[in-house]
């Protein structure tokens, strides 16, 4: 981890804090605990489970072994935003071939993704920082999983995943609840905003930071990302409450369908089960590519973590893997030089598919500076 990463601190030895305080995630639950859930409800459909597909290693893995190992009988789904790769569509078709699984495949309408990409865009480069580049991918891989669920009558859905993608156990603790309905919602918000208000008033200089900070949820492009987003999730028939919040993610459903954290119960071994999917899945890997590959849009990840943290987003999650020993420190630092030689290309060569291309080269004036984004 670099001094640059927020709230970090060094010990006389060299040790950043975040190792001396880690501790794993949890205790695996284990295969016989996964195996009973999944047959503690009766099924109404042919299907006995739902898996949500990328086209990504650990999906593919759990497909894997919900089949060989527990002998049970899904179904996958995956969405595609129109930003998949042709080789993450190939493993998932492979995978799903080979193992003799119905694939339903749900694809974005009418180019709203790259509608929304591309405003999403253009308020980061208002506000000089990236925001909401990736969409509504996460809020609509989430209720297509429902939906076909609840078409098939099959009880639970294999979500993919894990603490080890996370820094901190309270970031996954809160992405496991995001989109959970919080009671008294409209006292939380006046809360919260006397607080701000309290702390502009004792730094009156944070006054000229208030633009910058609302641009997201009121400015012109920000006001059409909303647009788009609310027509796609219309077209993907989220319920009116998640349409009217353009910017909300469907809680993981606790029935009709059961989400079920597959990596809580089986860990993930990144080196054996890789080998298992490339040899009974023919799954594969770009050549010339270590960080994740299945969704072109990741290369904005990286590029956010690089320039706020000064570590690419695939390095923060590669932290964990060392501080678990599944991973030598060298052969992490490895893969992280390779993700930052390559993230500005990737980044360039995804502004060029979109129609942005001088994007990149453009200054824009953010609240009296100057600051450039893929410059």
């Amino acid at each position: 981890m670099p001094e640059s990463y927020p709230r970090i601190s060094f010990n006389e030895d060299g040790i950043c804090n975040f190792c001396l305080d880690y501790k794993p995630f949890h205790e695996y639950l284990g295969r016989e605990k996964l195996f009973d859930i999944l047959n503690s409800e009766k099924k109404t459909g042919e299907y006995d489970c739902i898996v949500p597909m990328s086209g990504g290693k650990d999906s593919t893995y759990i497909l894997y072994y919900i089949v060989k190992e527990l002998k049970l009988n899904p179904i996958a789904v995956s969405y595609d935003s129109g930003f998949q790769t042709e080789i993450a569509k190939e493993n998932m078709r492979n995978a799903c071939k080979i193992l003799g699984v119905p694939f339903e495949i749900v694809k974005s309408p009418k180019n709203i993704r790259t509608k929304l990409l591309k405003e999403s865009l253009w308020i980061s480069k208002k506000v000089g920082y990236l925001t909401d580049y990736c969409g509504n991918c996460e809020a609509i891989l989430r209720m297509i999983s429902m939906n076909t669920a609840r078409k098939y009558g099959a009880p639970f859905v294999l979500w993919g995943a894990s603490a080890l993608e996370t820094l901190h156990n309270e970031f996954y603790s809160e992405y496991r609840s995001t989109g959970k309905q919080k009671k008294s919602h409209l006292s939380f918000l006046i809360v919260k905003l006397r607080t701000k208000i309290k702390v502009v008033l004792k730094d009156l200089r944070k006054l000229s930071r208030i633009p910058r900070k609302i641009y997201p949820y009121v400015g012109y492009h920000s006001i059409k990302y909303s647009i788009y987003s609310m027509l796609q999730r219309r077209e993907f028939h989220f319920p009116l409450r998640y349409i009217l919040r353009p910017h909300s993610v469907p809680f993981f459903s606790e029935k009709n369908p059961i989400f079920i954290h597959f990596f809580d119960f089986i860990p993930w071994d990144s080196i054996n089960c890789i080998k298992i999917l490339e040899d009974e899945l023919n799954w594969k890997h770009p050549v010339d590519k270590v960080s994740r590959f299945d969704c072109s849009i990741h290369c904005l990840a990286n590029y956010h973590y690089l320039k706020e943290y000064g570590i690419s987003h695939d390095g923060v999650n590669l932290c964990n893997f060392v501080r678990e020993n599944r991973m030598s420190r060298g052969e992490a630092q490895a893969r992280e030089r390779d993700v930052v030689d390559s993230t500005d290309k990737e980044c360039q060569e995804l502004l060029n598919v979109i129609g942005l291309k001088k994007f990149g080269n453009q200054k824009v004036k953010k609240w009296g500076k100057q600051k450039s984004l893929f410059s």
